[in-house]
């Protein structure tokens, strides 16, 4: 049975819970939305995000940018339910989906995701299957996320990633196979080193 915790949002009276044995919200959580809401104000405007989990990052651009119409994709079942149950209890409308990415198509003005970051057999795994999905490259890589984007994105939309800095060459070496291109890339440095990457589609000359 899923154990929970409790976490206040910094927006006045707002809390969320998550499942202990999932990977918890951390300080990519709140780099990727505040880079998100960065990328357009409050006009109307289609937004996916590539794995939700708890929903945090999307609850937070819901309740910073409410005419969004955003969906969100999940593919673990309990985490589905778990962000539709806390989109509720924060009053903001999502539309939660229980859906393998790699299945997905839609038309978006936005996409964003703080994917798995860990390719396999890159470290230890967690006793957590759950856990493991969200941290490892188990069902989905970084060319899985790229596609998806591709697929989905509108000609003049934006998609913005995060991942940790040592996997940006990754990240550059990945997109160089599609059709998008790295219009930002803006690096938080600290403890653990971010990068956040602001997406777009290829200028075809």
């Amino acid at each position: 049975m899923a154990k929970y915790r409790e976490l206040l949002l910094p927006v006045l009276g707002k809390k969320i819970m998550q499942d202990a044995s999932s990977q918890g919200v951390s300080l990519a959580s709140e780099l990727l939305y505040k880079e998100v809401i960065a990328q357009f104000d409050n006009i109307p405007l289609k937004a996916l995000e590539l794995g939700g989990g708890c929903g945090i990052v999307s609850i937070m651009c819901a309740l910073l940018r409410p005419v969004w119409d955003i969906t969100l994709l999940e593919i673990q079942s309990h985490l589905t339910e778990l962000a539709r149950e806390n989109a509720q209890a924060c009053s903001v409308k999502l539309n939660v989906l229980c859906e393998d990415l790699l299945e997905h198509n839609g038309q978006y003005d936005l996409i964003y995701a703080n994917p798995p970051w860990r390719k396999l057999n890159s470290g230890q795994m967690s006793p957590y299957h759950e856990r493991n999905i969200s941290r490892f490259e188990l069902q989905c890589t970084m060319q899985d996320i790229l596609q998806a984007i591709e697929r989905n994105l509108k000609q003049a939309g934006i998609a913005v990633l995060i991942y940790p800095q040592e996997r940006m060459k990754d990240l550059t070496t990945e997109i160089d196979k599609t059709l998008l291109d790295i219009i930002k890339h803006r690096i938080h440095d600290g403890n653990k080193a971010f990068s956040l990457a602001c997406i777009k589609h290829r200028e075809i000359l």
